[in-house]
């Protein structure tokens, strides 16, 4: 019952495409060109919500190791929870980090990733470094929290990629854990751009 609850939950939300193979459930998302894929017993609990726009929404509890994860569904977005930055970085690795917020939109990850790349492009622009650094930190939370909950954000990691490419060799930022996941993120990216007429990271 708990599955088809879940599944025949997630299939009345406008916009959304839901297909259900080998315990799993995947949601494509359009609006966002991207799609949640979460093993169906991972997903502790659910409820529906009316998110701000008015639209109606599927919250959902993912089960990571110990914690429970906050993921919500709506029409033409998926909300989800940051990773952490001190999981991104080895032990003992210094840098700045600002305020990040407790859950962020795919669409909002989106637009501020895409935005500081093309910022870093634009003539004359100067960046502080040490709040580049703690941005980019950001940012690559934002798509480690997008990864963990089923997502597989390629063409915003592009964007992350493109920036560090221009920017990451000057900065204090890192070194990274070693990330499996991110590895075949990036793997991505790399097979997009080269299948692509137009690189990935204008999109």
């Amino acid at each position: 019952m708990h599955s088809e609850a879940l599944v025949g939950l997630l299939g009345e939300l406008p916009g959304t495409e839901v297909s259900v193979a080998a315990g799993a459930v995947t949601v494509t998302i359009p609006a966002i060109g991207d799609a949640v894929t979460l093993a169906i017993r991972d997903v502790l609990g659910f409820e529906q919500v009316i998110v701000p726009t008015g639209d109606p929404g599927l919250e959902l509890g993912v089960r990571r190791g110990h914690e429970e994860l906050p993921l919500i569904i709506t029409v033409d977005d998926v909300v989800f929870m940051p990773a952490y930055a001190a999981d991104m970085l080895v032990p003992g690795a210094e840098v700045r980090v600002p305020a990040t917020p407790h859950l962020i939109a795919y669409s909002e990850m989106h637009r501020d990733v895409r935005a500081l790349g093309r910022a870093v492009d634009a003539q004359g622009a100067e960046f502080d470094d040490d709040i580049l650094a703690a941005t980019l930190l950001v940012h690559r939370c934002f798509l480690a929290g997008a990864v963990r909950v089923g997502l597989w954000p390629v063409r915003v990691a592009a964007w992350w990629e493109y920036t560090y490419a221009r920017v990451g060799s000057r900065l204090a930022l890192g070194p990274f854990r070693p990330d499996p996941a991110w590895d075949r993120l990036m793997a991505d990216v790399t097979r997009a751009r080269a299948s692509s007429a137009q690189p990935v990271h204008q999109e």
